[in-house]
C-alpha cells in the first residue's frame, strides 16, 4: 500500500544550514527509490515508493543539498542493511588512522569519553577504545546491535539534544565527538549540533568527516547524491554554520577516502587555534566555482554526458554478446543504476560482500544480488565496479577474475575498462 505524503517525507524550501529561502535547482536525478532498501524476492511484487531526487544550491551560504527529505524512519529504521565501510581493509585502516590522529594531535587524555554519532557497527569506536578512551555510540538502526554484541556500548536512537543531556548525566562530557559520513544525513541538524555543543567538554573536539563537494563536482561523483545524504559539504557554509550556533571551525584535514573527503575540526569558541587552512580552502572553493551557478550548470551537463557515455559503453558490449555483472551493491550504486536506467537488460547479477544484501535485489532496477563467489562461478566478460571508491582493494581481492580473462569497468569519473 502506498504511503501518504506525510508518511513519505516532505519538500523543503529553506537551506538546511543557514535557513535562507534562496534555493535554486542544480541537478534533477528524477524520482528514485530509497537507495539503501534492498527488496526481498517476496517484495518484488509490492509497490515501491519513489521520491524526488534533486540537488539544489543555497544562494545565501553556498550549501548544496537535496530538496526532498524522506522520513528518517524509512531511511534508517526500515530494514536498513548498510554496514560501515570500515569493514573493508581500506576503511578499517582509515578509521584507525583517524582515531590515532585525533587523540595524538589534540592531546585527548586517556579514559576520556568518545561519542560517535551514527556509529553503525562500532568500527571507529573500536579504534578509539584501542587508544585508551571510553566509548559510546549513538545510532537508530538495527545494525548497531552488532556493535553492542562486539562490546561497544550503543544508544539505539537518533542523536538529539535530549540524548546529549542524558549522556552527560550518565557518562559526563565527551572530549571527542565524531560523525563520519553521517553529518550530512542529519534532518534536524540544529538540534543535533546543539546537542554536540551540550555534550562537548570545554577543550574537546568535534570531528566531522564527509565527502568533499569539490571532488563531487570535479570527478562527476553524482552517484553520491541520494536521499540519505541531505547536504553536500564544503568549508564556506560549514564555517558560517558553526559560528551561527556558537561553535568554531578551527581545523581541516583532506583525504582521498571515499573518493575525496574533508574532515572538519570544531570546538567551543576560542578554545583552539584557528588554522589558516580555513581561509585558504574557502578561497579555493570560490576560485573553483562551486558557488557559481554557471559552474554548477556545467556540472549538470557533465552528469548528462556521463550517463550517455555509460550507456553507450554498455550497449556496445551487449551488442558484441558480452556478459556483464556488477560488483558490490552500495547505496551510491543505486543512484547510478536508476539514473542511467541500468537494469537486468545490462547486468545479469551483482555480487556483494555484505551477507545482509545477498539474496536481495537492487532497488528500482531489481537486479539479483549474489555472494562474491558467484563472480568466479559465472565468470562474466565484464564486471561493473559500483563501489568504485574501493576499486583498488576490490580488484586486488578479485585478481582471479582478471586472470581468467575478466575485465573491470570503473564508472566514475568517466567509464573506463581496466
Amino acid at each position: 500500500m502506498a504511503m501518504s505524503e506525510a508518511q513519505r517525507g516532505k519538500m523543503v524550501e529553506r537551506c538546511h544550514m543557514c535557513k535562507g529561502n534562496s534555493l535554486t535547482q542544480v541537478l534533477d536525478l528524477s524520482h528514485q527509490p530509497h537507495s539503501d532498501h534492498f527488496p526481498t524476492k517476496e517484495q518484488l511484487n509490492e509497490h515501491e515508493e519513489r521520491y524526488p531526487l534533486r540537488l539544489v544550491a543555497c544562494l545565501d551560504c553556498g550549501l548544496l543539498q537535496i530538496d526532498y527529505l524522506v522520513n528518517p524512519k524509512i531511511l534508517y529504521q526500515t530494514d536498513y542493511l548498510y554496514q560501515s565501510a570500515a569493514t573493508t581493509k581500506t576503511g578499517g585502516g582509515h578509521f584507525k588512522e583517524m582515531a590515532h590522529d585525533i587523540c595524538s594531535v589534540h592531546n585527548i587524555p586517556k579514559n576520556a569519553l568518545a561519542v560517535d554519532i551514527g556509529s553503525n557497527v562500532g568500527a571507529l569506536l573500536h579504534s578509539f577504545k584501542e587508544e585508551g578512551l571510553r566509548v559510546l555510540g549513538v545510532d537508530p538502526a538495527d545494525v548497531a546491535k552488532k556493535a553492542i554484541e562486539n562490546g561497544i556500548p550503543t544508544i539505539l536512537d537518533f542523536f538529539s539534544t535530549n540524548v546529549a543531556v542524558d549522556i552527560v548525566k550518565e557518562h559526563g562530557k565527551a572530549h571527542v565527538i565524531t560523525g563520519t559520513n553521517v553529518f550530512a544525513h542529519l534532518h534536524d541538524i540544529d538540534d543535533a549540533v546543539l546537542g554536540m555543543k551540550t555534550l562537548l567538554a570545554d577543550d574537546g573536539v568535534i570531528a566531522v568527516e564527509a565527502p568533499y563537494v569539490i571532488d563531487l563536482i570535479k570527478e562527476f561523483q553524482y552517484d553520491t547524491i541520494y536521499h540519505s545524504h541531505v547536504g553536500y559539504l564544503s568549508v564556506k557554509p560549514m564555517a558560517a554554520y558553526f559560528e551561527r550556533l556558537g561553535l568554531e571551525l578551527f581545523g581541516l584535514k583532506k583525504s582521498d577516502y571515499f573518493g575525496g573527503s574533508m574532515r572538519y575540526y570544531v570546538g567551543h569558541k576560542g578554545k583552539h587555534e584557528v588554522s589558516p587552512d580555513i581561509a585558504r580552502y574557502i578561497e579555493e572553493e570560490k576560485t573553483f566555482g562551486i558557488y557559481s551557478l554557471s559552474r554548477l550548470k556545467k556540472f549538470a551537463e557533465d552528469v548528462e554526458r556521463h550517463k550517455r557515455d555509460m550507456l553507450s559503453l554498455l550497449l556496445q558490449l551487449k551488442r558484441e554478446g558480452k556478459k556483464i555483472a556488477g560488483i558490490s551493491a552500495p547505496a551510491k550504486g543505486n543512484t547510478l543504476l536508476n539514473y542511467c536506467s541500468i537494469d537486468k537488460t545490462f547486468l545479469d547479477f551483482i555480487t556483494e560482500k555484505n551477507p545482509l544484501k545477498v539474496g536481495r535485489f537492487t532497488p528500482g532496477t531489481f537486479i539479483p544480488i549474489y555472494d562474491d563467489a558467484t563472480l568466479l562461478k559465472e565468470q562474466p566478460d565484464y564486471a561493473l565496479l559500483l563501489a568504485w571508491n574501493f576499486a583498488t582493494e576490490i580488484m586486488k581481492n578479485l585478481e582471479e577474475f582478471k586472470k581468467r580473462g575478466g575485465k573491470f569497468i570503473i564508472p566514475i569519473p568517466k567509464p573506463k575498462i581496466v
